[in-house]
């Protein structure tokens, strides 16, 4: 499809929210309601999905995987804009059918963005949101002696292609930012190995994980090393917090959603990252996560 087709095909089937301009001018419009929060994030082909995935559904992963950001911040979505780069031998129509049936699942308006020919895909996608309860959680807010918690089970995504289905945990990061407890959050994207690190960082703490207390996806095989798994796989799209010790029996008693919090270890005063052994010894983190090459 030629690229002015494909954007009045889009124009005529997205209908923007009361007091919203989006697509058909030079710049979307809208008024925020409070403190607005951004972030852009790009999935490449044959980095973050193959050449034969259903365009439909990597267009809905890099929708996915660019709110999830904002589930860490505690933000509800508010506007998204995609730049997509398509070659002769994607469906530019398809992707995009993906990327607004992504949308419309998650609640973000389609606003506007770029459409480009280039020798492969590439979908770059800027999403905006607001504060859910008054406050955006940062990874900075964490104190030696918080508790390190994640909201879901980790490894095994690409096995599964569970990669290429992020699901933002919107609604959790929301329900974390209104408890005074959490005082930290990012999103797990590379795997827990590599991103306790930059959390623990952005906090001026050090860290120690507790392995054996890692919650492991079931599309992990029972057979393997699970544990590495959880560690290194990456795009998980799992939240980790940092929750005040002496309240977290109150967390986990008001925690609404179906699938438990799991705590995996504290932050520490040491500046070290660390984790026990299989003898509970404590010992330098060797699993380094999931990092892409630039």
């Amino acid at each position: 499809m030629r690229e002015n087709d494909l954007i009045a095909d889009l124009r005529a089937r997205l209908t923007d929210p009361a007091g919203v301009r989006g697509i058909g001018d030079d710049a979307c419009v809208w008024t925020p309601q409070g403190p607005t929060c951004l972030s852009t994030d790009t999935v490449v082909e044959g980095r973050h999905f193959r050449a034969d995935d259903d365009p439909r559904v990597v267009g809905g992963k890099a929708i996915g995987a660019a709110l999830s950001d904002l589930a860490a911040m505690g933000a509800l979505p508010r506007g998204v804009v995609v730049a997509l780069t398509c070659s002769s031998s994607w469906d530019a129509t398809a992707v995009m059918d993906g990327v607004i049936d992504a949308c419309a699942t998650w609640g973000c308006p389609l606003l506007g963005g770029d459409t480009t020919a280039g020798p492969a895909l590439v979908i770059t996608v800027t999403v905006w949101g607001e504060a859910a309860k008054g406050r955006f959680l940062y990874r900075d807010g964490g104190h030696p002696g918080d508790l390190l918690v994640v909201t879901g089970p980790l490894g095994g995504s690409l096995r599964s292609g569970r990669h290429l289905r992020p699901q933002p945990r919107l609604a959790e990061g929301a329900w974390l930012a209104g408890h005074p407890a959490v005082h930290a959050a990012m999103d797990i994207s590379d795997g827990l190995a590599a991103d306790v690190r930059r959390f623990a960082a952005a906090s001026h703490c050090g860290a120690l994980l507790l392995p054996k207390q890692i919650p492991v996806h079931d599309d992990v095989p029972v057979m393997s090393d699970t544990i590495t798994a959880a560690m290194d796989d990456g795009e998980d799209y799992e939240l980790l917090v940092a929750v005040a010790a002496d309240q977290w029996p109150h967390v986990q008693l008001a925690w609404p959603f179906a699938g438990p919090l799991c705590c995996v270890g504290w932050l520490t005063d040491s500046g070290r990252i660390e984790a026990e052994d299989s003898q509970g010894r404590v010992a330098p983190l060797t699993h380094t996560g999931f990092e892409h090459t630039t």
